[in-house]
């Protein structure tokens, strides 16, 4: 299976990791789950898991630090961090989360096994076209593969090059998994043009707001996340202003073997005044943090940042 090297001490960009596993061994672990459910699938991946951790010792350590700030600002909050907040159910829960991408597209999940946690949100979501801004935690592409159950047309910023095993094995899974995949980093005038014509046709954009760009680094904002200043990319926020259209914040979350989705209304639209720009990003960004923050707390184990997220390679502080 696809299990991504993980935070990196020595400040690597998230893009300069490479992919682990195969399309064999993932294709092997969802025909399991199909025929036998999910606790065979879970035996076969404990080894894997454990191999992992020993293996790679920059994620193991990057996990150990990113549970310690968890805890750490949990117990600053007066909140417990929950039990099983540990290394191996970190790692064990993002091979579950690939092995769902598949079966969401292979059919073997139905729309019962999503649920809104404001339903009512989701039917103002439908009503006209919006951009989301998600984040590496929890599974988008339940949403994505759930809207075209839905009729839903989603088309999904994404970063492919460094994942083209999954990709692969996504595409031999159903064909259509990848429709409505946008590679970011080409993303340019004309594209955004585009863009903006499928908003007012009343589809919908998604693009995480978690990790750097690829191209422009140094684009970043700093704001205060689990007790520490991180770095949020400029990107997501200025591409909502642009879009001129609703602005939620989603997190879709695994409770049990279903996912339970958050929709939460950002901004309609998002401004950025050309006098006051860089104050409005700044506090837009930290909102986002916030409610990043917020859902991390919640679920800290399907937090898929494998890379040391408050010290990214070529970061600059904003002030």
């Amino acid at each position: 299976m696809k299990l991504r090297r993980g935070w990196s001490s020595n400040g690597l960009h998230w893009a300069d990791l490479g992919e682990r596993g195969d399309v064999v061994g993932m294709q092997l672990l969802l025909t399991v789950d199909r025929l036998f459910g999910r606790w065979a699938v879970t035996a076969f991946l404990y080894p894997v898991v454990v191999y992992f951790l020993l293996t790679a010792s920059h994620a193991r350590r990057g996990s150990r630090d990113f549970l310690r700030a968890v805890r750490a600002r949990a117990i600053a909050l007066g909140r417990r961090a929950g039990d099983g907040v540990n290394s191996f159910n970190h790692v064990l829960q993002f091979g579950h989360a690939v092995l769902d991408k598949g079966a969401i597209w292979g059919g073997t999940f139905s729309g019962s096994d999503v649920e809104f946690d404001d339903p009512s949100m989701f039917r103002q979501m439908r009503a006209r076209g919006s951009i989301f801004i998600g984040s590496h935690l929890g599974n988008l592409e339940v949403l994505r593969a759930f809207g075209e159950m839905q009729g839903l047309k989603v088309n999904a910023l994404v970063f492919t090059r460094n994942s083209p095993k999954f990709n692969r094995w996504l595409s031999n899974v159903n064909a259509k998994a990848l429709d409505g995949m946008i590679e970011i980093d080409s993303l340019g005038p004309d594209a955004v043009i585009r863009l903006q014509d499928r908003v007012r046709m009343g589809e919908h954009v998604a693009i995480v707001g978690d990790r750097l760009s690829v191209r422009h680094k140094e684009r970043s904002i700093h704001a205060p996340f689990l007790g520490k200043s991180a770095p949020f990319p400029e990107g997501p926020f200025i591409l909502a202003s642009l879009l001129d259209c609703p602005v939620y914040l989603i997190f879709c979350l695994r409770v049990g073997r279903k996912y339970r989705v958050y929709l939460e209304p950002f901004a309609d639209p998002l401004v950025l005044p050309r006098a006051e720009r860089r104050p409005a990003l700044e506090q837009a960004i930290r909102r986002y943090a916030e409610r990043l923050e917020a859902y991390c707390l919640m679920a800290p184990t399907q937090w898929f940042n494998f890379f040391d997220f408050w010290e990214q390679a070529d970061a600059r502080r904003s002030e």
